[in-house]
């Protein structure tokens, strides 16, 4: 690749380490204890038909309250995909693992945690801003029904009557919940809040699983933030069409998909130790006695593309960023060969390959067109010092050269950059998949979501391109621009050591089909190139 190339390859994984620095969320380690949260509070404003940002106005009650702890019911509910453990208090769901997934890479270790009774006190409860209600979002519900795959809880304080109902689904991680409430008299009644988020979680964006973020969508549009990316002040989102909001890190998520005839404004919220989303329903009766139902989908677990696409927008929790819609195919055909050869790195390199010999032909054309251009070196050089005080001239010049010998200046670059967004679209699919969570290659490497323990892929990545330098034309005259070009592998070799191992497989594998395609290239035979050099021989 020449300087340009170089240059723009540099560019865009800037952008995406940048981008990636900025967008981020890991579910921590399960203890099921009770524990202390902090304080906030809430906004409220009037819904709007257009989506806007506000920030937000003091409620009736302080709904984020410091309480002691939730006390876990004894009895687990367990289907083939999650662990699911009650709380009485708020009569809501406390502690969920995902049984798909260990917390390490030991037989015996605990199956991941997607809600920690420790650190997420508040995600999935239901909270009241109206002090007549404010008892029901913590006081104890009596367990009405609890079978194999169901709950049902109830509560009441005064003559308003609540009752929660949850059905897990046997063999995915949704799990259906129904609030309904009975409101004894016509009139307002504040707001219900429905929180996912956590109590100040560790943010790390270089680590897939301490990545955390919230992320909202409404009106068909995708609103993420990072948990060092939170506003301290409430932020308010209003508009026609709320449809699920979500806490979690780059492989597991809890989300909250919004099924209730009321549309709910979406608030972020980071205050007094706790960050996170909620939904915020209105609450009003125009009679009394009336019965408000509110009806909601849970996603616990792992971000699986074919569970997570069942709902509009919901795939977007997996963060493929501007080149998504090169990402979901790639990432269809990596598992496309897993189900082949049940080896993440056999499919990552078979996807590699894949992707490279249908851009050979991209690949040569660049090649050659920056060997005609290192071929006319010479006269370039030999125009910019005759028209060095003439810069028009010297450009014309340099143009109708350019078209004597059909060469194209930017066909050495263009190419390459069509080819760049396909490539960071791979490299994002492994960088976020939950398919490479503790999956195995071979050898070293037995987890490839997390980085190369004796860093060999990144220096043998690094050694691949030090070599494809070399073979690469220079079309610069410079010698610093030469010698500056040789110490981007060394920057690069820095950049991939602390990433995940299954990124560093692919970029030095890619980089050495690379290499092997560019010495194909070289050897064969070039009808263009010659002529050029034997022009330019004579010329000079």
């Amino acid at each position: 690749m020449n300087s340009r190339t170089w240059l723009a390859v540099v560019l865009c994984i800037g952008i995406w380490f940048v981008y990636i620095e900025w967008f981020a969320p890991p579910p921590p380690s399960m203890d099921p204890s009770t524990g202390k949260v902090a304080t906030t509070q809430s906004s409220a404003e009037s819904p709007q038909t257009t989506p806007t940002i506000s920030a937000g106005g003091p409620q009736k009650s302080e709904v984020f309250g410091a309480f002691s702890g939730l006390t876990l019911l004894p009895k687990t509910l367990e289907t083939k995909s999650l662990v699911s453990i009650f709380s009485a208090q708020g009569g809501k769901l406390a502690d969920v693992r995902a049984k798909s997934h260990r917390e390490s890479l030991k037989k015996d270790a605990a199956f991941v945690p997607i809600l920690d009774p420790a650190k997420s006190h508040f995600n999935l409860a239901t909270l009241f801003t109206d002090k007549r209600l404010e008892k029901l979002s913590w006081s104890d519900y009596s367990v009405t029904e609890m079978g194999a795959n169901s709950a049902q809880f109830k509560a009441s304080e005064g003559a308003i009557q609540i009752q929660k109902n949850y059905e897990l689904m046997d063999a995915s991680p949704w799990m259906n919940a129904t609030i309904t409430l009975r409101l004894p008299e016509a009139g307002d009644w504040g707001a219900v809040l429905i929180p996912v988020g956590s109590t100040e979680p560790k943010y790390d964006a270089n680590t897939p699983i301490d990545s955390w973020e919230v992320v909202a969508y409404q009106n068909d549009k995708v609103t993420r933030k990072t948990m060092d990316g939170l506003d301290i002040e409430d932020q308010l989102m209003q508009g026609a069409n709320s449809r699920w909001i979500a806490f979690g890190n780059r492989y597991f998520t809890t989300a909250v998909v919004n099924d209730s005839e009321l549309n709910p404004d979406i608030v972020f919220v980071k205050k007094h130790g706790f960050s996170g989303v909620y939904f915020k329903f209105p609450l009003s009766s125009k009679e009394a006695g009336q019965l408000i139902e509110l009806k909601f989908q849970y996603y616990l677990g792992g971000k699986d593309y074919t569970e997570l696409a069942k709902v509009p927008g919901l795939k977007s929790l997996i963060d493929y960023g501007m080149f998504s819609v090169f990402a979901y195919p790639l990432l269809e055909l990596l598992q496309f060969f897993y189900r082949f050869f049940h080896n993440y790195g056999l499919s990552i390199i078979l996807l590699t390959i894949v992707v490279r010999l249908i851009f050979y032909p991209l690949s040569a054309k660049s090649y050659r067109s920056m060997k005609a251009m290192q071929k006319l070196q010479p006269q370039i050089a030999a125009l910019k010092l005759k028209y060095k005080d003439d810069m028009t001239k010297m450009n014309q010049e340099q143009m109708a050269l350019f078209k004597t010998h059909k060469v194209n200046p930017m066909g050495g670059c263009l190419p390459m950059l069509v080819q760049l967004p396909v490539f960071i679209a791979l490299y994002a699919v492994l960088g976020n998949s939950i398919e490479l969570y503790h999956a195995p290659f071979f050898g070293w490497i037995q987890d490839l979501s997390s980085k190369d323990p004796y860093y060999v892929y990144p220096v043998l990545m690094g050694l691949a391109m030090l070599v494809q330098t070399k073979l690469t034309p220079q079309t610069m005259a410079d010698p610093m621009q030469q010698k500056m070009m040789y110490l981007m592998p060394v920057v690069f070799t820095f950049i991939m050591l602390n990433l995940p191992s299954g990124l560093t497989l692919y970029i030095f594998l890619s980089t050495l089909l690379g290499i092997i395609q560019q010495y194909s290239i070289q050897q064969s035979k070039d009808k263009t190139t010659p002529i050029i050099a034997a022009q330019v021989s004579k010329e000079t």
